[in-house]
């Protein structure tokens, strides 16, 4: 792991934006839109897990939004629109009723899983008391507020979510019943914790033993040591581009085991076409200029942040916590990360551009909507450095 690697586990309020090299134009049938080809990923090392419904990590959610569907998902886009939550598996978004506590799914016809099955109720139904089951990460924090999530939390191995899960077949509809109105619940199953799985997945971790899916593409062979191999769904057909579009290459390999500098290296040289970890801080330079082309600048809509316990000295003490805001050098951070057009300082848990965001900073010599400058001269920080010489 690079010393910046590290660091950024230490640092409060820093929004990353991502860069992506992709290979020449002329190597990647997908990069030009047109179907065929094999679509080559490099990261240093797997993220674990293939169980969708357990893996929660970046690398491979990007992964299961094209192997797996839910009810709903995120709009696949590449702005700002990308935050809306479509109907995927459902025909349509669901009708709320009950003040905001019950919602009504109407599933499509004539979806099939990846082993060829029908995609019906039932799938959904166990889908759902699956997450509980596994105990999966977001079954307490996400799912709580189903009707029987509390008595799945507590004997996950006999969880039926009654009360709060019903289907009508007749009708071809799944309702689900809240305990208390939740603003963010469809965003909540948009994610792959959610996806629709056959009835009969197991009831444990799959592993690198892949679940079939509704997605275009499929996992064909997964080591976490080599590689993961995901070919087309041989029984997808696109029923919602802005859900789920098919998808241009027909194979993609996800390459495991390269260092990030023989990764940027593949890129430029048109051996692979992607690579998931940030190019070394020494290749930035050759990247802005030799290979420029080669390179997007997109936002991720992530956070690097310090988390300090409260249940201990010093940080119990909120004026330490704030302390520690106002003493980092944020623009330091930055250009350990290659600079501006890579990272950019924050002072609150959400990150620009993330709905809901709204520009402010406390923590800075000049408050105001942005971060200016560390303030050394607060009496926080002359607090800070009092507790720690006492602890030492």
């Amino acid at each position: 792991m690079r010393p910046q690697k590290a660091l950024a586990a230490l640092i409060p309020g820093l929004a990353l934006l991502g860069m992506t090299i992709v290979s020449p134009p002329s190597s990647a049938l997908a990069a030009e839109g047109k179907l065929g080809g094999t679509l080559r990923l490099l990261a240093n090392a797997a993220a674990g897990t293939a169980d969708p419904h357990i893996n929660y990590t970046l690398q491979f959610f990007q992964m299961n939004y094209i192997l797996y569907d839910g009810l709903v998902t995120y709009k696949k886009a590449g702005d700002k629109s990308g935050f809306e939550v479509v109907a995927d598996l459902a025909e349509t978004l669901p009708k709320v009723e009950n003040s905001g506590k019950t919602y009504v799914f109407k599933l499509r016809k004539g979806i099939k899983f990846a082993d060829g099955s029908d995609v019906t109720s039932k799938d959904v139904v166990a889908s759902f008391q699956r997450i509980f089951k596994i105990s999966g990460p977001t079954a307490g924090t996400f799912y709580n507020g189903i009707v029987g999530a509390d008595s799945c939390l507590k004997t996950p191995a006999t969880c039926t979510l009654d009360g709060g899960l019903s289907v009508d077949d007749a009708a071809g509809t799944i309702t689900f019943n809240l305990v208390q109105p939740d603003a963010e619940f469809l965003q909540k199953i948009a994610i792959p914790h959610a996806a629709i799985l056959p009835a009969g997945a197991p009831l444990k971790d799959a592993g690198t033993d892949p679940i079939p899916g509704t997605g275009p593409y499929m996992i064909a062979s997964y080591d976490p040591n080599k590689l993961m191999k995901m070919v087309r769904n041989p029984h997808f057909k696109e029923w919602s581009k802005e859900a789920q579009p098919a998808g241009y290459p027909d194979e993609i390999d996800y390459e495991f085991g390269l260092t990030d500098e023989a990764a940027v290296t593949a890129v430029e040289n048109g051996q692979a076409d992607w690579m998931f970890d940030p190019p070394p801080a020494d290749r930035l330079g050759e990247l802005g200029t030799k290979y420029a082309k080669q390179v997007t600048v997109h936002p991720l809509m992530a956070m690097w942040y310090a988390p300090m316990n409260n249940n201990l000295a010093p940080f119990n003490d909120i004026r330490v916590r704030q302390a520690v805001n106002f003493a980092i050098d944020r623009a330091a951070i930055i250009k350990l990360f290659g600079g501006s057009n890579l990272a950019q300082p924050a002072c609150q848990i959400l990150p620009p551009g993330f709905p809901s965001f709204a520009p402010y900073c406390p923590f800075t010599a000049n408050p105001g909507e942005k971060w200016s400058a560390p303030d050394m001269d607060k009496p926080n920080n002359w607090l800070l450095n009092r507790e720690l010489l006492v602890r030492r």
